[in-house]
């Protein structure tokens, strides 16, 4: 059973930096550190040739970051992606009032190529980066709950040169279908958010329990295929999905074929493996632990929440779609 969006996973240069940023930014708290070693098991796991690794786990009202400084990157320059590139490509952060929440980052090394501007849907969207160049999506949704003050993760996007491949293998491992599709553009108030000239794009959005998978193809400017993503790669590095029986999953899609890098381990956090989608972006499945079942999907805000700002936000939406 799939519970949820777990977490997404953040490559960085410098774990102390980030997770300044992400706790001063965002209000996210630090959970759990832990240490990755270069042993052959987490290399199989991680199909990664040396995954040593400084984690920090970060969570919020509805969804986590799992922070890593890979040894393997020291020295590594940062990398810097336009909103087109394939990949996973940003996380979406959503608040009541999203321009104090954009100032806020501001103070804390954002850049960024425009404030939060309106599509016409009664929101406000900024995409931003932070201090090493990560894409994240600040939205501000007026009509979300009184009683939120801390932002919310609300969605992982993934960029894709082939959309309709990749929401079929997601809606297979998610067991979730497509709630809703659109096609955008060409617009100035799309290029402004992008950043990018004349842009023309699709999306499909599938919503799980606590959090939503969102994906695009661009074909103004052409999403084209990236190379295969490595695991320890500077940058948004893997989405996590929680689930009630790691080995169970596995088999499942073992049976279907899907390629996994090696099976099930167990550590103090839970039982996991990795597996890699169509365009080759890494998901993870993850059964948490007892130990660390406060950090489950179960004991996130909760499902009526996500229920009632979904809804909320799908009838500000639908017009303009």
């Amino acid at each position: 059973m799939m519970k949820g969006i777990h977490h997404t996973g953040l490559s960085v240069l410098d774990l102390e930096k980030a997770i300044a940023y992400w706790t001063g930014c965002f209000g996210f708290e630090v959970a759990a550190r832990f240490d990755v070693e270069d042993i052959p098991e987490t290399r199989a796991l991680m199909q990664a040739e040396n995954p040593a690794a400084k984690v920090a786990f970060l969570t919020g009202p509805t969804g986590h970051v799992e922070l890593f400084q890979f040894d393997a990157n020291a020295g590594v320059p940062a990398q810097s992606h336009t909103v087109h590139d394939a990949g996973i490509r940003h996380a979406c952060l959503q608040a009541i009032e999203v321009d104090p929440l954009f100032d806020r980052c501001a103070e804390n090394g954002t850049r960024w190529h425009a404030r939060p501007s309106g599509l016409g849907t009664g929101a406000l969207y900024a995409y931003v980066r932070d201090p090493e160049g990560n894409i994240i999506e600040l939205e501000g949704v007026p009509w979300g709950p009184a009683d939120q003050t801390l932002p919310w993760y609300a969605h992982t996007a993934i960029v894709t040169p082939d959309i309709d491949r990749l929401t079929a293998f997601y809606e297979f491992l998610t067991g979730t279908k497509v709630h809703n599709r659109g096609a955008f553009g060409p617009h100035r108030s799309f290029d402004r958010v992008a950043g990018l000239e004349g842009i023309v794009f699709k999306g499909a959005w599938i919503r799980l329990d606590n959090a939503t998978l969102e994906f695009w193809e661009y074909d103004v400017p052409r999403t084209t295929p990236a190379p295969r993503k490595d695991a320890t790669g500077p940058g948004w590095n893997h989405i996590c999905f929680e689930v009630g029986n790691a080995d169970e999953t596995y088999d499942c899609l073992a049976a279907a074929g899907i390629p996994l890098h090696a099976p099930p381990v167990s550590n103090a956090f839970g039982t996991l493996f990795y597996g890699r989608d169509p365009d080759g972006n890494i998901f993870e499945c993850l059964e948490v632990s007892a130990r660390f079942r406060a950090l489950s999907v179960d004991r996130l805000a909760g499902r009526e929440f996500i229920t009632r700002l979904d809804d909320a936000i799908e009838a500000h939406y639908k017009p303009a779609r």
